[in-house]
C-alpha cells in the first residue's frame, strides 16, 4: 500500500522490510472506509469493512492469518492483523548471524502472579509479530493418543487424519532430521537403543508403545527398509533391520533444516515472522493498485483494548469490532458475518476474553474463562563424559559433532497415566567445554569458522537431559483472573495463579515434624502434590539416561558453574546425592507453555470454546491459542497450536457458521446464478481461484491487472487496453451469460469480446493489415481482439463522441444501419447487471437486464458481413474466443460468467 510514510532511515539502517509487511493503522482505516488518510484523501466509495480481525501476530495469529488468506478460494475476506508490538526479525534469531544476543525484543510481563515479584518465571511474552517463534527452541513431539484422550473426538480424528501432518510439514519437523546426522549422533543413539532394551531406564514409554517414525508415517506407502536407510542414511551395518524403526523413534522430532529438495533454500528454524511476510507481499501484489482491495493487512504498535460485542435476541453474543489505544478515528468495525479471532498467548487471551464477555456471558462461558490453566515442569541435567563412555564411536571420529534424542515417559500418578519427555543434547567438545548446544541448531556463517572446527580435538562430550512434564489439568491452585487493578492502558491485568510443585516439594523436604508437614500439606491442591510426583519420576528417568550414557566411566555433572566428578561404576543414587531433584529444577512458567484456559470441547458445562475454537455462546469469536486446549501432553505446543490454527482457518474459509452448524461443502455459486435451461450451461468463472486461473491476461507491461476479489474478476487498468480471455477453448455458436456491475455513474468503461483470435498468434491477412498500427503503437496484443472480433460495450457515456454503436449493449463501433440498436437500462453503480450474448452463426443479439428490478432489454441484432473476423472455431480453430476488458483507468466487475454451447 502507498503512503505519505515511505521506507524509513533510521541512524544505522534502511527499514524497507518493515515497510513491505505492516501499513499503518490508518492506512487499515482508510481501506475500510473508516478514516481519511493524508497520503490518500477520504475512503474510496467501495472501500468495506474488514471481514477477520485477527488480535496479535504472534506465532498462531500469523499462521491462521496467512492460511485464511490462502484457502479463501473466491478472494473474499478482508483480514485486519493487530499487533501491540512492533516488526523486528524476518525469521528465527538462530538463522540470523547476531550471536548470543540478536537484536529481538525482550520478553515483557503484562501480567502479575503467586510466583513471586517479578513473576518468578513467568518471562511474559514477546511483543513483536512472529512474537515467540523468533526463539523457541524448534522441538516439535506430536501429542500421544493418551496425552489427547479427553479431547473431542471430531477434533482428535482431523488432528491425527490430517492437521498434525500439515503442521508438521509447515515447521519442518515433518522429514527427516537432516540437521542433526554423523559419528557420533548414531553412536549415541545406538547407545541409547541398547540401554532402553536392556531395561536400565526406569519409567521410559516401550518404544513399541510409540508411532513410528513421522517421515514414515506419513509416507504414502509402506516404506521398505532400504527406503528407511536411504532416507536416514543408516548403514546396514549400524541398525539391523530389527532396529531400525525403533531406533528413528529416538530421533529428536526437531522442527530444523539444512537440505531441502532440489531447488529450494532450507530454511533452518521455523518462525511465523516469515509466513506473514509472505501472506501480506501476496496480498499487496493482488490488490495493486486498489488499496482498499488488499486482502491482508498488517498493522503493528495497536494495542487492542476492547472487544465490542453485542447480545443478540436469542441472547447469543457477537463481536461488532475492536477499540484499539491511541486510534484518534474510533472504534474499528467488523464487516456484517464478520469473525474476530483471539490470537494471543495463554494468559492474555484470556485476560481479553474475561474482560470482554464477564457480563454478557456471566454464568455461561465467562465463569469457566481462566480455569485450567496449565504449563510444563522442566529440569535440566548437563554431564561430561569422555569419548571412551560411547561404546559405539569409532576410534577416529570427524571432530564438529552433534546430536539431539528423544525419549518419552509416562508414570502412573492418581490413578491416570502422566506422560513426560527428556530432550537430549550432545556436542562433542573440548575438555573444559560446557554447552551441549554449543554447535547445535546454528548456522555457520563463513568458511574460515568452518575450516578452524574441523581442526578441533573434541575429546569429551557434553550432553543435557531437559525433561519436559505435563502439569494436571482441572488444578484448583491454578487459574488466570483479572487483577483488581489498572495496569497497562487502563485496563486491569491478568492476575495468574498456579500450582506450585517444585515450591511444595521444597517445603516438604524442609518440614521437620508431623505438624509441620501436615501445615505444608494444606497449602496444595492433590493435582499440585501430583505434579511433584510426576517430577520426581521424570528426574529419575533423566538420571537412568545419563548413567546409559556414562556406560560406567567416571563423569562430570555441570551445574551452578562446577564440575562436580562421579566415579566409574556409579548409581543413581549417587547422581541424586550429588545433584538435588530440586536444584536443577526451572520455576514454574518459564518454558512459555501455559494452555488450558480457554478450553474447547463438545460439552458446554465443561468447555469455554467449540470444536472449532469458537467460544461458547457467540457467533463470531474465534481463539487461535494453546488456550483452547483440554490437556497439554508433555510436547511444546507449536506443533498442535499450529495444526489448530490451520484447521480453524479452514472451517472459516468454507463459511463463518452459526454456532451448532457442522461445516459446510466448499463455497459454490448459488444454483440460481446459471440461469439457463439444465446441464447444458458451463460455469467459465463460478467465483473460484480454480476458474479463475483458467483465464489469460493480453496487456501491455504494467498496464492492466484483472484480480479476483469477492468472488468477482475485478478489472484494474492503469492506462490503455487490458483482455483477460477464457484459454482453454475457442467457440463456435453459443449463447453467453456474465453480470458486470460499474463502480462510478461518470467514470465507467468496459465490454465483453467474443469470436476473437488466440491472443498469442499472429493475425492473418487481411486482420494483419488493419492491426498492424494498433499493435506496433501499442506493443498490446489485446488489440487481436479489437480487429478479430467483435465488443459488447460498457459505456453508457458512449465515449468518445456519444454514437450508439459506443453504448452500452452495442457491438462497438458498428454502425447504427449495421446494427439494430435501442438502449438498455441506465447503468447505476453497485448494481448488478446481466448479459445474454446469443451468437448463431454471424447473428449477434445481445439482452441487458437490470438484475435488481428484473427490467430486460434486447439492446442489439447485428448480422455480421465481413469474411475475416469473428469466426466461428468450426471454421478457424485459433479463433471463437471470449474476453473481457479493462479500458481508461476505470474498474469494472464480472461475475457469474457461463455458457451454453
Amino acid at each position: 500500500m502507498s503512503s505519505n510514510i515511505q521506507t524509513q532511515n533510521t541512524l544505522f539502517s534502511f527499514d524497507g522490510q518493515g515497510r513491505w509487511l505492516c501499513n499503518t493503522l490508518s492506512e487499515a482505516l482508510w481501506s475500510a472506509g473508516i478514516a481519511t488518510d493524508p497520503a490518500f484523501g477520504p475512503p474510496p466509495p467501495d472501500a468495506r469493512p474488514f471481514d477477520v480481525i485477527v488480535i496479535g501476530g504472534g506465532t498462531f495469529g500469523s499462521v491462521f492469518a496467512q492460511h485464511l488468506l490462502a484457502s479463501d478460494k473466491t478472494n473474499s475476506r478482508r483480514i485486519l492483523v493487530l499487533d501491540a508490538g512492533l516488526y523486528s526479525l524476518p525469521e528465527h534469531e538462530q538463522n540470523l548471524p547476531f550471536g548470543a544476543s540478536p537484536p529481538t525484543p525482550g520478553f515483557r510481563e503484562p501480567w502479575v502472579s503467586n510466583l513471586g515479584n517479578p513473576h518468578g518465571g513467568f518471562t511474559g511474552l514477546l511483543f513483536t509479530l512472529g512474537g515467540r517463534s523468533l526463539k523457541w527452541g524448534g522441538w516439535s513431539p506430536e501429542l500421544l493418543d493418551a496425552e489427547i484422550a479427553d479431547w473431542p473426538l471430531r477434533v482428535k480424528t482431523d488432528l491425527k487424519t490430517r492437521y498434525f501432518k500439515e503442521a508438521s510439514e509447515q515447521i519442518g519437523a515433518a522429514d527427516t532430521n537432516d540437521f542433526i546426522y554423523g559419528e557420533m549422533h548414531s553412536a549415541l543413539r545406538k547407545q541409547l537403543l541398547k540401554g532402553l532394551k536392556a531395561g536400565a531406564v526406569g519409567g521410559a514409554v516401550p518404544l513399541n508403545n510409540l508411532p513410528d517414525h513421522a517421515k514414515i508415517r506419513f509416507a504414502a506407502a509402506p516404506p521398505s527398509a532400504a527406503q528407511i536407510r536411504g532416507w536416514f542414511n543408516i548403514p546396514a551395518a549400524e541398525l539391523s533391520s530389527a532396529d531400525l524403526k525403533p531406533a528413528l523413534k529416538l530421533e529428536a522430532p526437531l522442527a530444523v533444516q539444512s537440505r531441502t529438495e532440489p531447488g529450494q533454500f532450507p530454511f533452518n528454524k521455523f518462525s511465523a515472522a516469515q509466513v506473514l511476510i509472505k501472506a501480506a507481499r501476496q496480498a499487496a501484489d493482488e490488490s495493486v493498485p486498489f488499496d482498499q482491495l488488499k486482502r491482508l493487512v498488517v498493522v503493528p504498535n495497536a494495542p487492542v483494548l476492547d472487544l465490542l460485542t453485542e447480545t443478540l435476541p436469542d441472547n447469543r453474543v457477537r463481536v461488532t469490532g475492536v477499540r484499539v489505544a491511541n486510534n484518534p478515528w474510533g472504534d474499528i468495525p467488523l464487516a456484517a458475518g464478520g469473525v474476530a479471532v483471539i490470537a494471543l498467548g495463554t494468559v492474555e487471551s484470556t485476560r481479553l476474553a474475561l474482560r470482554t464477555f464477564q457480563t454478557s456471558l456471566g454464568g455461561r462461558a465467562a465463569a469457566r474463562m481462566g480455569e485450567n490453566l496449565i504449563a510444563h515442569l522442566r529440569s535440566n541435567l548437563t554431564i561430561r563424559v569422555p569419548r571412551e563412555a560411547l561404546e559405539f564411536l569409532l576410534a577416529q571420529p570427524s571432530a564438529l559433532q552433534t546430536s539431539a534424542l528423544f525419549v518419552k515417559g509416562q508414570a502412573s500418578i492418581g490413578g491416570r497415566d502422566r506422560f513426560f519427555h527428556i530432550q537430549i543434547t550432545a556436542s562433542g567438545l573440548g575438555k573444559f567445554g560446557g554447552d551441549s548446544e554449543a554447535e547445535l541448531f546454528k548456522k555457520i556463517p563463513d568458511l574460515d569458522t568452518l575450516d578452524a572446527l574441523r581442526q578441533a580435538s573434541d575429546t569429551h562430550v557434553v550432553i543435557t537431559l531437559r525433561g519436559i512434564g505435563e502439569m494436571s489439568s482441572d488444578n484448583p491452585d491454578s487459574r488466570v483472573e483479572l487483577a483488581q487493578f489498572d495496569f497497562e492502558l487502563g485496563r486491569p491485568a491478568a492476575w495468574v495463579r498456579i500450582g506450585n510443585a517444585k515450591k511444595y516439594a521444597e517445603l516438604k523436604a524442609a518440614a521437620a515434624t508431623p505438624a509441620a508437614l501436615a501445615a505444608v500439606e494444606a497449602q496444595f491442591s492433590a493435582q499440585t502434590k501430583q505434579d511433584a510426583e510426576l517430577w520426581e519420576a521424570m528426574d529419575n528417568l533423566t538420571d537412568d539416561l545419563a548413567l546409559v550414557f556414562a556406560n560406567q566411566k567416571s563423569f562430570e555433572i555441570l551445574a551452578g558453574g562446577r564440575a562436580i566428578a562421579l566415579p566409574a561404576n556409579a548409581a543413581a543414587n549417587e547422581v541424586r546425592q550429588k545433584l538435588a531433584h530440586r536444584a536443577r529444577r526451572d520455576g514454574l512458567g518459564t518454558t512459555h507453555h501455559e494452555a488450558g484456559t480457554l478450553r474447547l470441547g463438545d460439552q458446554i458445562a465443561a468447555s469455554v470454546s467449540d470444536i472449532w475454537c469458537r467460544i461458547h455462546d457467540t457467533t463470531n469469536c474465534h481463539v487461535a491459542a494453546p488456550a483452547v486446549f483440554p490437556t497439554l501432553g508433555s510436547p511444546n505446543p507449536m506443533l498442535t497450536g499450529v495444526a489448530l490454527a490451520r484447521r480453524m482457518a479452514d472451517f472459516l474459509a468454507r463459511k463463518f457458521p452459526a454456532p451448532g452448524d457442522q461445516p459446510p461443502p466448499e463455497i459454490l455459486p448459488s444454483p440460481a446464478v446459471f440461469t439457463g435451461d439444465g446441464p447444458a450451461w458451463t460455469p467459465l468463472f463460478d467465483g473460484t481461484a480454480a476458474s479463475f486461473k483458467k483465464w489469460q491476461v493480453a496487456a501491455a507491461p504494467n498496464t492492466s491487472a484483472f484480480k479476483l476479489v469477492d468472488g468477482q474478476i475485478f478489472t484494474t487498468s492503469l492506462d490503455g487496453l487490458g483482455l483477460l480471455w477464457y484459454a482453454p477453448q475457442p467457440f463456435s455458436d453459443f449463447t453467453l451469460k456474465l453480470q458486470f456491475r460499474i463502480f462510478d455513474a461518470d467514470n465507467h468503461n468496459s465490454g465483453v469480446f467474443t469470436r476473437f483470435r488466440d491472443p498469442r498468434r499472429d493475425l492473418p491477412e487481411p486482420l494483419a493489415s488493419r492491426a498492424a498500427a494498433d499493435l506496433q503503437q501499442f506493443g498490446n496484443r489485446a488489440w487481436t481482439a479489437v480487429h478479430s472480433g467483435f465488443e459488447v460495450q460498457i459505456d453508457d457515456w458512449a465515449r468518445p463522441d456519444g454514437l450508439p454503436m459506443h453504448r452500452t449493449g452495442a457491438i462497438y463501433n458498428i454502425p447504427p444501419g449495421d446494427q439494430q440498436y435501442q438502449p438498455g437500462p441506465a447503468l447505476a453503480p453497485g448494481v448488478w447487471f446481466e448479459y445474454e450474448i446469443k451468437v448463431q452463426g454471424q447473428t449477434y443479439e445481445v439482452w441487458l437486464t437490470r438484475t435488481d428490478t428484473g427490467e430486460r432489454v434486447r439492446t442489439t441484432r447485428f448480422v455480421n458481413a465481413d469474411a475475416a473476423r469473428g469466426l466461428p472455431a468450426t471454421a478457424d480453430p485459433e479463433s471463437g474466443f471470449i474476453g473481457i476488458q479493462a479500458y481508461g483507468g476505470v474498474r469494472a466487475a464480472f461475475r457469474h460468467i457461463q455458457i451454453k454451447a
